[in-house]
């Protein structure tokens, strides 16, 4: 329940489409959408306390994935726009759980994804039915690539979140990627972790976040 930032990794993404961009010649912006197929994001929330081997690691993904990149041919100048409905966010996955090693090899049956699902989706946490969808906006880039840092705003459950973020980017003819990781706290994100048995178990603090985007320029009629 404590992933709901996985939509941090979608603007780290669009991130490195804006800072790939290049002008199309004709243009001073070049304009590209997001796959969501072709891109995974992951949020990876770790159990923590004395009695942490009663509880579980979560791997939440990004299950759909929405947004626009609009590369300036001066950099600082692009920007993008994501948006990620909170509803389709994905707990724990099976075949991602096992790509993360020991830590997330427990078995979880039906009822323990549904209820942390539940839990995710709350009013404690992301309150999904108030707040559908978190919106990710972000203008300008700093460093010589291929590494990059990214101004990024999250605007999640009814508030806004200011962050810069690490970023590696290719381009490739037509299509952009982008790849990272980082860590976050809940705490940054204005949230405050489960926690049970007196702290003994609980949710840890940090949160882990890994992404890889593609996004395809596309044609933009005058």
């Amino acid at each position: 329940m404590h992933r709901f930032v996985s939509l941090l990794s979608v603007v780290l993404l669009l991130a490195s489409s804006v800072v790939c961009g290049q002008d199309n010649g004709s243009s001073d912006i070049s304009v590209y959408q997001v796959d969501a197929d072709g891109s995974d994001i992951r949020i990876l929330v770790h159990r923590a306390g004395a009695f942490s081997w009663l509880g579980h690691s979560h791997v939440i993904s990004v299950g759909q994935l929405t947004g626009m990149i609009y590369v300036h041919a001066d950099i600082e100048r692009s920007r993008f726009e994501l948006e990620i409905p909170v509803h389709e966010l994905i707990v724990d996955d099976p075949i991602l759980r096992r790509d993360e090693g020991d830590e997330f090899s427990s078995k979880l049956s039906n009822h323990d994804i549904a209820r942390t699902r539940s839990n995710m989706l709350g009013k404690r946490v992301l309150n999904a039915s108030q707040y559908p969808t978190v919106k990710l906006t972000g203008t300008g880039t700093s460093g010589d690539g291929p590494e990059f840092m990214l101004g990024l705003s999250i605007e999640i459950f009814g508030r806004v979140v200011e962050l810069r973020v690490p970023m590696a980017l290719q381009l490739d003819e037509d299509v952009l990627e982008a790849t990272g990781a980082f860590q976050l706290s809940h705490s940054d994100l204005g949230m405050r972790p489960f926690s049970a048995i007196l702290g003994t178990l609980r949710v840890a603090d940090e949160i882990n976040f890994k992404y890889q985007i593609r996004a395809q320029r596309i044609q933009v009629n005058d």
